[in-house]
């Protein structure tokens, strides 16, 4: 194939690069064409493969990245979610037995429960578990609430006073109400668990049998034995406060008629040993107001310490 000048047309040598004619450069260096020279060189022609690869290599991991990042961000959005709910679930499990003050218990007690479907989404599920919990703690909250006001009647602060154990009438009235608050604690328990239960049953229907519904369902099992455990160090606590000063009561009505006041206000036991036991029954309860007040301390830890965990899972 003769190879000419694209100006004049007149014949030219492969490799020129200005015609010797008219002086016009030469593109590829006097090839008839660049895709031509291309197709004459031997490497050239095995180049073409291999650059159809890098380009098809290219377009290949610019597809699988913009599939990852979207997976990235699809799963990163299904672990916000569930943190949401997780979050939800773990703060209302926390108020759920618990009055806050604003319960009118001059009205009746609420009622409402609304039938929720299956959650088919995030978004359903945090709603349905406000709804749920809002619900049943409400109706909890207004009769523990109703318990508090009937165990703040029993007036407990003033059961170890001095002008208390002083007077018989009053040490029976203080043993008295003593037992009642046992009572009283024994059915406030009680209200929670039912107020448990009936929450979980209610997010079991809610939440389904799926992975997430389970997990979810898990968390709250997971954090309601914990709770549980901490109520039961509680009770034992109070019950344990309760037969101490039962046995309080009992020593000052076995020893009244030998029992005075000192110039600070307090009791003086004419008997040494009845005195040594006096103070060691009033310090053992010391230091159960302190345990008691030790476990409300870890509660609250724990309920932190869930929290951070939530955020950690967002990050």
């Amino acid at each position: 194939m003769s190879i000419q000048c694209r100006s004049c047309h007149r014949p030219i040598r492969s490799g020129d690069w200005r015609c010797p004619h008219c002086g016009i450069p030469l593109p590829a260096g006097g090839k008839a064409s660049t895709w031509g020279w291309w197709l004459a060189n031997p490497m050239y022609r095995r180049m073409v493969p291999i650059l159809a690869a890098v380009v098809l290599t290219l377009l290949v991991a610019s597809m699988i990245r913009d599939d990852v990042v979207e997976f990235i961000a699809t799963r990163n959005k299904a672990r916000n979610d569930a943190a949401d709910s997780r979050e939800l679930l773990l703060r209302e499990q926390q108020r759920l037995n618990r009055p806050d003050g604003r319960e009118n218990l001059a009205g009746p007690m609420p009622s409402a429960a609304t039938a929720l479907p299956l959650a088919r989404t995030p978004e359903a599920v945090r709603a349905g578990i406000g709804t749920i919990m809002r619900e049943v703690g409400d109706r909890s909250r207004y009769r523990q609430a109703q318990v508090e006001a009937r165990i703040a009647a029993l007036r407990l602060d003033t059961q170890l006073m001095p002008e208390t154990l002083l007077g018989a009438r009053a040490t029976a009235d203080a043993r008295r109400a003593s037992q009642q608050y046992a009572q009283l604690l024994n059915y406030s328990l009680s209200i929670k668990r039912a107020s448990q239960f009936d929450a979980s049953r209610r997010l079991q229907a809610l939440v389904g049998e799926g992975p997430d519904g389970r997990a979810l369902m898990t968390e709250f099992a997971r954090n309601l034995a914990r709770e549980s455990e901490e109520d039961a160090a509680l009770m034992n606590n109070r019950r344990a406060t309760i037969e101490k000063t039962q046995r309080v009561y009992d020593l000052v009505d076995a020893q009244r008629q030998h029992i005075d006041l000192n110039y600070d206000g307090n009791l003086v036991f004419a008997d040494t040993q009845a005195g040594e036991q006096y103070n060691r029954l009033i310090g053992d309860i010391a230091q159960l107001v302190l345990q008691r007040q030790q476990i409300e301390i870890q509660r609250q830890a724990r309920t932190q310490a869930a929290l951070d965990e939530i955020g950690k899972i967002r990050r």
